[in-house]
C-alpha cells in the first residue's frame, strides 16, 4: 500500500496555516499506527480491494483538513471509523452510479477469498448495522463502547447488531448460492 510521505497539498501548495513541527510528527505517527485499520473497515463497508488505498488516502486527507478540531487528548479510532464510514458510502455511491462488483477473491489465498466473501456479504447490510457488527465482532468493542461512539442507546447497539448478525448470515448463504 502506497504511504503518503509528504504532507498533502492542496493545488501543489503547501498548507500555509499549518506549520511544520510536532503537529505533523503527531499527524505522520497517527497515519503509519491507523493505516491498516482504517483499510480494513474501508473494505468492511464495501470499498473494492483495488480502491482502499485511495479511499484511506481520502480518509487521511479529511484527518489533515480538520486537524485543528480533532481532540488528541481523545482516541482517534472512533474519529476515523466515522470518516471511513463516510467516505466508503461515498464510494459505494459512486459504484451504484458506474455498476461494477468487488474484485474477484482471490482463488490463490483462501484466506483472501473468505474475506473477499465475507466483505461482499457485508455489502448486504445497511450501514447502521454494518457499523455496529464491524465495532463489535470485528473491532471487538463493548455494546456501550459501540454505543457512546455512535452516540445512540446500548439497547438499539443489541438490536442492530442482532438484525446485522442475521442479515449478514443470509447475505453469505445468497453469495455462496450466487457462485
Amino acid at each position: 500500500m502506497t504511504k503518503l510521505t509528504s504532507p498533502p497539498q492542496y493545488g501543489g501548495v503547501s498548507d500555509p496555516v499549518r506549520p511544520p513541527g510536532a503537529e505533523l510528527a503527531a499527524f505522520d505517527d497517527i497515519y503509519e499506527r491507523e493505516f491498516d485499520y482504517v483499510c480494513r473497515n474501508l473494505g468492511r463497508f464495501g470499498v473494492a480491494p483495488g480502491d482502499l488505498d485511495d479511499a484511506a488516502h481520502e480518509v487521511f486527507l479529511v484527518l489533515y483538513r480538520r486537524w485543528h478540531d480533532v481532540d488528541l487528548a481523545r482516541p482517534i479510532r472512533p474519529w476515523l471509523f466515522g470518516v471511513a464510514r463516510r467516505v466508503a458510502s461515498a464510494e459505494r455511491a459512486k459504484r451504484r452510479e458506474t455498476p461494477s462488483l468487488l474484485e474477484a477473491a482471490s482463488v490463490e489465498d483462501p484466506r483472501v477469498a473468505q474475506r473477499d466473501l465475507v466483505w461482499r456479504a457485508m455489502d448486504a447490510l445497511d450501514d447502521d448495522r454494518r457499523a455496529v457488527i464491524i465495532l463489535h465482532d470485528f473491532e471487538g468493542h463493548t455494546g456501550a463502547e459501540i454505543a457512546a461512539m455512535l452516540e445512540i442507546p446500548v439497547n438499539t447497539v443489541h438490536s442492530r447488531l442482532r438484525l446485522a448478525r442475521e442479515d449478514l448470515l443470509a447475505a453469505v448463504h445468497k453469495v455462496r448460492g450466487a457462485r
